[in-house]
């Protein structure tokens, strides 16, 4: 983390989001932290409420490209933290191809964002254990290299791939 000196957290107001930005405002307060929020995302800013002093938020939904590469322009991070995603599996049977399209063109945003501004971050995405599905002992511990076997269509998508 002392290499970075201004980072930029996607799904800052989510749980993980925001227990992320409060570790590094905590731990590392010599790094710079952004994070974007979708103007109608269901998590709470209170979730970051104590800490919203020593954090920049944008409003960004990850569908826009256009917004996700000004926010990128803006911020010039050397470090993002992908953890904005519907993470409802529940929500992913009901509606499975918003929630396939908001998770992966959502990341295909950010990433192809990160590939035309020429910038370098350094990029951590965050996943899930379920895109293994029922894992055969042999595999545990689980590696990064085990047969992707979703059983939900949270991340069926994989498997088309």
């Amino acid at each position: 983390m002392t290499d970075l000196k201004k980072v930029l957290i996607t799904g800052i107001t989510g749980s993980g989001g925001s227990y992320l930005a409060e570790y590094i405002v905590n731990n590392h307060p010599e790094v710079e932290v952004h994070g974007i929020s979708r103007w109608h995302s269901t998590s709470t800013p209170r979730n970051v409420e104590h800490f919203k002093d020593k954090i920049t938020i944008h409003e960004c939904d990850l569908i826009d490209f256009s917004a996700v590469f000004e926010v990128l322009r803006k911020v010039k991070p050397d470090g993002i933290f992908h953890v904005a995603s519907h993470a409802n599996v529940r929500a992913s049977f009901i509606n499975p191809l918003s929630v396939m399209h908001n998770n992966v063109m959502g990341t295909a945003n950010l990433f192809e964002a990160i590939r035309l501004s020429g910038l370098k971050p350094l990029v951590q995405l965050c996943s899930t254990s379920e895109l293994y599905g029922q894992v055969d002992p042999k595999n545990v511990p689980i590696k990064e290299d085990c047969p992707v076997q979703p059983i939900n269509p949270y991340l069926k998508w994989l498997k088309i791939s």
